[in-house]
């Protein structure tokens, strides 16, 4: 049987590989999920939003949600260490430095994942820091 490190080297090695695939540049949304004042479903709507708002502005997006299915493979193996989820599947993905900016919702700082996300990416990668703006909800 895999182990939960097995499981997300494994996915992380996905990842990688259809991060590979997609024209790029390749842009990726970061903010609150299971932190950051809303609900986890509230947060995860707003960061498909996002996801979905970059589509049309003619950005590739790495859709963390439906392009893929790690999250709920994540959430089904009960995975819930977080230090491990990042370490073993967020890292290597950013350590790959296969995207060339990453956007970050508003209360982004209010989160831990996005906070070490946002610290993650400006110290061991070539991608872009960006706020998404809030006025791009609204258009």
């Amino acid at each position: 049987m895999e182990t939960h490190e097995e499981l997300l080297k494994r996915l992380a090695v996905g990842a990688i590989e259809r991060l590979k695939q997609l024209p790029h540049p390749v842009v990726r949304v970061c903010g609150p999920l299971t932190t950051g004042g809303t609900t986890r479903e509230e947060n995860q709507h707003r960061l498909e939003q996002a996801e979905a708002i970059l589509k049309e502005k003619g950005y590739t997006v790495f859709d963390y949600f439906k392009s893929n299915d790690d999250e709920a493979q994540i959430i089904k193996a009960g995975i819930t260490d977080w230090d491990l989820v990042m370490e073993t599947y967020h890292r290597p993905i950013f350590e790959a430095n296969l995207l060339s900016a990453a956007f970050f919702l508003k209360d982004w700082e209010k989160s831990r994942g996005a906070t070490w996300e946002h610290n993650f990416i400006s110290a061991h990668t070539s991608a872009d820091i960006k706020e998404f703006p809030e006025e791009w909800f609204g258009e």
